[in-house]
């Protein structure tokens, strides 16, 4: 046990005052995941001066990088409660032996779904609804599907760092990548002519040149708090069982709602088979964008809550929990706000193309009548935060099920009529009864915990 290992600033925040951890942890992430979701609207916009083949192809495998994205998101979420918690009991040890096992798992599972996704590509998007976009399809997601492997490992040092409390260090991490796909974007999609495939090796050199950054810190300077021993490496069946109760389920969310995703595409189709499909994938991104404080604040409370919880300090673990409550709400309210009166102006960064402009008056009332639901959405991030930090993960996964489970009959039976507006209700109404219930039941077993005074074990 290395007992009197020095506690960097970064941990000693985490450990200390709930609130100036939580917004330590938050505030960074916000600031990465807000750049990342506009590169992902600036990699919109050039695809979009591709047509709206190219604009929809990306929707149509998008899903299948999203998955890719929950199961490496799953491992992350599963390893920052599993290290948070030793680090809250004082086993400094265990804190490295979870993050090798982070690490190599991450590897292993981004080759393996490497091999599936390239081998299955075809027939993959075809299923997603490809349709007459099959070739553009392919074109974007086949350099995806190969470079799973670096991108995964690379937002594993993400993960890790945030596990310690080395949110900043995070955030460079993610802020590196987005801004080298922002350059990268217009010069291999027009200068080098690359088209839709340029816009995919840009994401794919962009999100794996940011491993430099992680070895550097962990190999070199060695400056952080935990270390990533990998020499005689071996699988630790039982760290690997504490990282996977919960990577397993929240892999499986992601995973969820790329189905859903994809039974969407389908439901909307029904309704309008030329332009839907781009308007739902479009307009959801800039809903992601809009949804990142609340994110944040749900990602940020599961190292906080984990090493409040493995210090036996429930009055840490519910003030966390409360005051994430409360300021993410207030967040997602203002930007209700903001959306209702700016939609316009954030639709014309899609439509400024003369390919694209038809799609605009739709996607203003896709994003407006998504408005709605922003202030609830903070309610089951912030819950399911809650439940993964506890090593609850089938409690988060039940969670997402619930609201993914709501949307699909939902708009399904709101697609008989015809109109695609009542799809973006049924969606919108979805994600409030399901913020709802996800909320009761997170109250319920915060109450259970503190009456209880559940000392749990490293």
């Amino acid at each position: 046990m290395e007992c009197d290992r020095e506690l960097t600033d970064d941990v000693k925040t985490m450990l200390g005052d709930p609130r100036k951890a939580l917004i330590a942890m938050a505030i960074p992430m916000i600031v990465a995941t807000v750049v990342q979701s506009a590169n992902n609207i600036v990699d919109a916009i050039w695809v979009s001066g591709l047509g709206t083949a190219a604009l929809a192809a990306t929707g149509v495998a998008f899903p299948f990088f999203f998955i890719v994205m929950g199961i490496g998101n799953g491992i992350g979420v599963g390893a920052s409660q599993a290290l948070a918690r030793r680090l809250g009991a004082g086993d400094y040890d265990g804190t490295n032996r979870v993050a090798s096992q982070t690490i190599m798992m991450s590897l292993l599972a981004g080759l393996i779904l490497a091999v599936i996704f390239t081998m299955f590509a075809e027939p993959a998007m075809v299923i997603s609804g490809a349709g007459d976009y099959l070739a553009e399809c392919l074109e974007y997601s086949l350099p995806l599907f190969v470079c799973i492997p670096l991108i995964m490992v690379s937002a594993m040092f993400s993960a890790l760092l945030r596990a310690e409390g080395a949110s900043k260090r995070s955030m460079v991490l993610q802020l590196f990548a987005a801004v080298l796909n922002i350059i990268l974007d217009p010069i291999f999609i027009y200068v080098l002519g690359w088209g839709l495939a340029g816009a995919a090796w840009a994401t794919c050199i962009a999100m794996s040149s940011s491993m430099v950054f992680g070895i550097y810190w962990y190999y070199i300077r060695k400056d952080t708090f935990v270390r990533i021993p990998l020499r005689g490496f071996r699988f630790n069946r039982s760290l690997d069982a504490d990282i996977l109760r919960v990577g397993i389920p929240a892999s499986m969310e992601m995973i969820v709602m790329s189905i859903t995703a994809l039974i969407m595409n389908q439901i909307i189709l029904t309704v309008d088979p030329v332009d839907g499909i781009a308007i739902y994938s479009t307009g959801w991104r800039a809903l992601d964008m809009l949804m990142i404080p609340a994110m944040a604040f749900g990602f940020s409370i599961v190292p906080i809550c984990a090493a409040a919880y493995g210090a036996g300090r429930m009055d840490k673990f519910r003030e966390t929990f409360t005051y994430s409550l409360r300021i993410g709400t207030v967040f997602m309210l203002a930007l209700t706000v903001f959306t209702l009166v700016a939609a316009p102006a954030i639709v014309l960064l899609f439509t400024y193309s003369e390919a694209t402009s038809s799609l605009a008056p739709e996607m203003v009332d896709f994003l407006r009548i998504g408005a709605v639901f922003l202030p609830f959405i903070t309610v089951s991030f912030v819950s399911s935060g809650m439940f993964q930090s506890l090593g609850m993960g089938v409690r988060s996964l039940i969670s997402t099920l619930i609201m993914n489970l709501l949307r699909v009959p939902i708009c399904g039976i709101l697609a008989g009529f015809g109109i695609l507006s009542y799809l973006w209700w049924g969606m919108t109404v979805s994600e409030i009864i399901g913020a709802a219930i996800i909320g009761g039941w997170a109250v319920i077993t915060l109450r259970g915990l503190v009456r209880g005074c559940r000392t749990p074990s490293a």
